[in-house]
């Protein structure tokens, strides 16, 4: 009997671990997780960095995209800018974008269908038809445009409302098609035009250009901020003479715009241009960096500009 209960003891003792070998697993087990997290840690890391950068790309990318649509479709001679407005590093680009445009009658006989300058016109005719707008419109919610020249803030433009300009706000603008407008219409295929109250352009385009604003989008700024690394968009404010006095957030919103955030994490911004006048260029320069836990990239855009009036 002392025999049998001595080897079950026995049996028992050789089933366990001694602290030795306990210590020894440890040990390896941490050598191996070591190993393993500094093969898979760089890959990670390799994947958040890209995954970053890519972020900041598209970011970029489409804050320049918004930005240069927005400039191919302003008026002619409305775009303008101020460098670190406030006083903060950064810039604001202010425009007047289009919703259409056309070619408007100078040469048919019927005195309805030409258009005249100097004295009150009421009406007259497009050569074919507006692309975008879809008649018939009777609204004050539509400004015309002819002939705008460099924008100065004590100059006759569409910024100023003055020299016979741009239409304004309070009036009517009915457009027609042909079919309704057959009895007036020079052109066959152009659409008609009335003003209420009539309005007296000054000065006729070398190119018989027209555009057409709307009064809801119109105008719009870019403001750029270095300091609180943002880009943000604002439109629908009431057009101002003096960009100066629509160059900042509190004045901007203060003259009743709406905004929008396009980018984050801007670190430095700027736009030039072929001269020291951005409406006379018809090159606008957009550069842009962002910057975000110390990953950095530039982007470089350049957009053309139709200032032909």
């Amino acid at each position: 009997m002392n025999m049998i209960g001595l080897r079950q003891h026995n049996t028992r003792h050789a089933a366990g671990f001694t602290l030795v070998e306990l210590i020894i697993v440890i040990v390896l087990i941490g050598i191996v997780a070591a190993i393993t997290t500094a093969f898979i840690a760089r890959p990670i890391e390799g994947y958040v960095d890209l995954t970053r950068r890519a972020a900041l790309v598209d970011s970029a990318e489409s804050a320049l995209r918004r930005m240069a649509r927005d400039i191919r479709i302003a008026l002619p001679n409305s775009v303008r800018r101020i460098n670190s407005p406030g006083g903060i590093p950064g810039f604001a680009l202010e425009l007047i974008p289009t919703v259409d445009g056309g070619r408007y009658d100078a040469t048919s006989a019927n005195p309805c269908a030409m258009l005249t300058f100097g004295s009150p016109d009421a009406e007259f005719d497009i050569r074919g038809a507006f692309s975008t707008l879809v008649p018939p419109i009777s609204s004050t919610a539509y400004r015309l445009v002819i002939n705008n020249p460099d924008a100065t803030p004590t100059g006759n433009n569409a910024y100023t409302g003055t020299g016979g300009v741009i239409t304004p706000a309070a009036t009517t603008v009915t457009i027609t098609r042909p079919a309704t407008a057959a009895a007036c219409a020079g052109d066959p295929n152009g659409d008609h035009i009335n003003l209420s109250p009539a309005f007296t352009f000054g000065s006729g385009s070398l190119r018989q250009r027209l555009f057409v604003i709307a009064s809801a989008e119109a105008p719009v700024t870019y403001l750029c901020n270095e300091t609180a690394q943002t880009l943000t968009r604002y439109w629908g404010y009431t057009i101002t003479a003096d960009q100066t006095t629509v160059d900042t957030d509190v004045e901007l919103v203060g003259a009743g715009a709406t905004k929008a955030r396009v980018a984050d994490y801007v670190s430095t911004c700027s736009v030039t241009s072929a001269t020291t006048d951005v409406q006379a260029s018809g090159l606008v320069t957009l550069d842009i960096s962002l910057a975000d836990q110390g990953e950095t990239i530039r982007l470089i855009h350049q957009v053309q500009l139709d200032n032909s009036r």
